[in-house]
């Protein structure tokens, strides 16, 4: 019996509700799907829709319904909070998510993004899958964006076969094209058009514009409108994919959708404007910050300049601002959650979906296998997860995937490459034994002896290993974090470290083309440094 039900038995109040409600829903065949969400004008923004009457979805919205038989009634709810290249550190700021999800539930403080940039990221989210299974490398190029996607098989299409309606609200991957279909799975594919991280002026698939906007706000509101229809006995997963603190790239700039070209500081909140004045970035106090010594670095970064303090500052008080928003739709759903009786039967997961650098070793930005990008924020908050824990355990964006299938009991129908870390969320002991996680970048080059990546590497406890895979040891990087938490020696060609090298190298080998329970393997200690 699954443990969702296990714990219902031990609420009877709980119970009867749940038995009175499918007797009333009795003469009904099958649950379906409410359709897709529409919003008129508001104050403080003006806002375009067309709907198509009274109880019709809105033009574009997907509304099929869910296609499985399982019993929906014994599967908890999941509701995503996913942000926008947001540092682990920056948690600290937000204090809705810290009352509400932090002491009431499990913040896991070794949470990696292994493919540490926006379309790669969301890609594993979606799929449970490393690039070399999804086919998702790099934002954009042959190897890249939302086109080298195939959303035939996703959490959503797992979870909506399973019974459950499906919403995706805010960003995609990165790019997705006016006039392409939504993607299958979705009961409300509710995503921003291009371009997606304007926060002002912004578009929904379904036809709603909205102009001089706060796009936070909006996300927010659309989110909690499908908390408030849905609530019942049909199971629901809802993802709210918010912009913040991502940079601000409004439709006069010109990017690429790789980065930060032509961006700003991401667009703030009126209310937020002068909140947290004198704050300073966590990467003020690392050593790692405007490093001095770049000589050993990889070559994406050996040659930069130091990194203006003004400029870096300016930046991260605008990141948090900007994401002291999102804190307050966290508390907004939290409220809507416990206003419709679904809190305790919701998993509340709030997560990233790559950090950022802020001037550790004089870069900005992500796409780097270095800590501060790799490291994400990992809190969840549900039925029989502890209130007020933390967990050590070395666990990723792939990993939280095949977790979140665990606790639904959904069936996927791919090979999933994450371990599920359900026994450590629900507070018992770890069956893991996994010792060795893989990361990657990926790259555009098809010239190229091993094209589609640029840096591949490996991750344990206490060691961070890659390199360039098309420019062998010659620009790689090894750091022992044991002796060096902030990265600041290179130990690729050091003497000493040859055994580590040779045995992390190994494993790099034999994880780069990994395929399920392949990539989560225990291969044992690691040589001991000579000397």
């Amino acid at each position: 019996m699954p443990h969702h039900l296990l714990r219902r038995l031990r609420l009877p109040l709980a119970l009867v509700v749940a038995v009175v409600g499918l007797a009333l829903m009795a003469p009904v065949a099958s649950p379906l799907p409410m359709p897709g969400t529409g919003h008129s004008s508001e104050p403080g923004g003006t806002a375009r829709a067309t709907t198509a009457g009274s109880g019709s979805p809105l033009p574009g919205t997907a509304t099929s319904a869910g296609r499985g038989t399982a019993p929906a009634a014994e599967r908890p709810n999941v509701v995503m909070v996913l942000t926008d290249d947001m540092r682990a550190d920056d948690l600290r700021h937000l204090p809705h998510v810290r009352r509400l999800l932090v002491d009431r539930g499990m913040t896991f403080r070794q949470t990696q993004s292994p493919h540490p940039l926006c379309c790669p990221a969301r890609a594993e989210i979606l799929s449970g899958q490393y690039a070399q299974n999804n086919g998702v490398h790099h934002n954009s190029g042959p190897y890249g964006g939302w086109q080298a996607f195939d959303p035939s098989s996703t959490i959503a299409t797992w979870a909506q076969d399973a019974g459950y309606r499906t919403a995706l609200h805010g960003k995609h991957l990165n790019h997705f094209e006016k006039g392409a279909p939504a993607d299958p799975g979705w009961t409300n594919f509710d995503i921003l058009m291009e371009p997606a991280t304007d926060y002002a002026n912004f578009d929904f698939f379904n036809g709603t514009s909205y102009r001089n906007d706060y796009v936070t706000t909006r996300l927010d509101q659309r989110t909690v409108s499908d908390l408030e229809r849905w609530a019942g006995p049909t199971p629901y997963l809802v993802m709210a994919n918010h912009v913040a603190p991502h940079i601000w790239m409004p439709r006069s700039a010109r990017g690429d959708g790789d980065g930060d070209r032509g961006g700003r500081p991401p667009k703030v909140a009126r209310e937020y404007k002068r909140a947290l004045a004198g704050l300073k970035p966590a990467a003020f106090r690392a050593p790692s910050f405007n490093e001095a010594d770049m000589r050993d670095k990889e070559m994406t970064v050996r040659g930069r300049a130091k990194l203006p303090r003004k400029e870096m500052t300016t930046l991260n008080l605008a990141r948090i601002r900007s994401l002291l928003s999102v804190d307050d739709a966290v508390k907004h759903l939290v409220d809507t959650l416990r206003e419709t009786g679904e809190l305790d039967n919701t998993y509340i997961v709030f997560t990233s979906d790559n950090g950022y650098a802020l001037g550790e070793h004089r870069y900005t930005g992500k796409d780097r296998l270095s800590d501060e990008i790799l490291d994400v924020p990992l809190v969840i908050r549900g039925p029989g997860v502890p209130a007020g824990r933390t967990s050590e355990r070395l666990v990723s964006l792939v990993d939280l995937t095949a977790t979140l299938s665990s606790l639904m009991d959904l069936s996927p129908d791919l090979t999933l490459d994450g371990e599920d870390f359900s026994d450590t969320l629900l507070g018992g002991r770890a069956t893991h034994h996994r010792d060795t996680m893989l990361i990657q970048t990926g790259g555009k080059a098809t010239d190229v002896r091993d094209p589609g990546w640029t840096y591949r590497g490996v991750l344990t406890e206490r060691y961070a290993y890659g390199r360039r895979v098309n420019n062998g040891m010659r620009d790689g990087f090894l750091y022992d974090h044991e002796r060096d938490p902030y990265e600041l020696r290179n130990l690729i060609r050091s003497k000493h470290y040859a055994p580590v090298r040779r045995e992390l190298e190994r494993r790099l080998r034999a994880l780069g083309d990994c395929a399920g329970t392949e990539c989560n393997r225990h291969f044992g200690a690691v040589p001991k440094p000579r000397g």
